[in-house]
């Protein structure tokens, strides 16, 4: 269950990514088995870009990582509706 924040996956992701997602970001770079209930695909800013080289260069990891080619995954919000 996310209800906020950020999650960076360099790698690949399991089926149902994103179940019961309230809120939050995950970035994905690799592949996707499957979105969850309420996970869907949204573009990728610049602003994220931006976001994601500084996070990696901190943790000291994905120095030749092509962050734009990442897939960013939100709430659809779906859940929320009546």
């Amino acid at each position: 269950m996310m209800q906020r924040g950020r999650i960076i996956i360099l790698g690949d992701a399991g089926i149902n990514l994103g179940d019961s997602m309230y809120d939050g970001t995950i970035f994905i770079g690799g592949k996707i088995g499957s979105f969850g209930s309420d996970a869907v695909e949204s573009p990728m800013t610049k602003s994220d870009i931006d976001w994601l080289k500084r996070k990696l260069k901190v943790a000291e990891l994905g120095e030749n990582f092509d962050v734009s080619k990442m897939t960013k995954v939100v709430a659809g919000k779906k859940t929320l509706e009546l």
